[in-house]
């Protein structure tokens, strides 16, 4: 299968999903990441769901790493292509782009080399690290300004798929992938 067709196969799959089975997987998630990780005062970069696409719910997680972290929020730049990303702290107020993402509309810039952890969304993935999201390379642009220590987590709402192939050069491997049944932890971990 090519990369569209995996996209498109995980896309259905997603959409079929209810509204219980994604709070259910979502939870599990979110248990699975406080299982293994116990991150204290990192920089921690987690995007907001898209709730119309059935992207895994990240705000609890984001409440309990907020607990001893700091958590910034990706800024979308579609002209660009890229993504800014901001402070996340109590006064932060948020709106959803024209692509209903949910975005910060004020806070601090944070620099991208500062970022620690880094919590990424996905479609799918395979045991190796390599990702698939929606194709417009947002992520794939952002993990190259990061920091080589830099650890970098997926979230997917479905069990590791085969073999990810058709992958590119610029595609960046994830280190792990928390999935409702548990985290694997790939040969590009630290």
């Amino acid at each position: 299968m090519t990369k569209d067709e995996i996209r498109n196969h995980y896309r259905a799959l997603r959409k079929e999903l209810s509204p219980e089975q994604c709070i259910y997987y979502s939870q599990q998630i979110t248990n699975n990441f406080l299982r293994a990780w116990n991150f204290n005062n990192q920089l921690i970069h987690c995007f907001l769901p898209i709730h119309r696409l059935k992207e895994v719910d990240t705000v609890p997680l984001i409440k309990r790493l907020k607990r001893n972290n700091k958590i910034c929020i990706p800024v979308s730049n579609f002209d660009k292509n890229n993504m800014t990303h901001k402070l996340l702290n109590e006064h932060t107020q948020f709106q959803d782009n024209a692509y209903g993402i949910p975005e910060p509309v004020s806070g601090e810039d944070v620099n991208v080399e500062d970022i620690q952890v880094v919590i990424i969304p996905l479609l799918a993935a395979d045991q190796h690290g390599n990702r698939l999201g929606y194709g417009k390379g947002f992520y794939d642009r952002f993990l190259t300004q990061c920091s080589p220590d830099t650890v970098l987590i997926g979230l997917t709402m479905f069990d590791i798929h085969e073999d990810l192939e058709d992958m590119g050069a610029h595609d960046v491997p994830l280190h792990y992938v928390v999935t409702p049944k548990g985290i694997i932890k790939t040969e590009h971990a630290q």
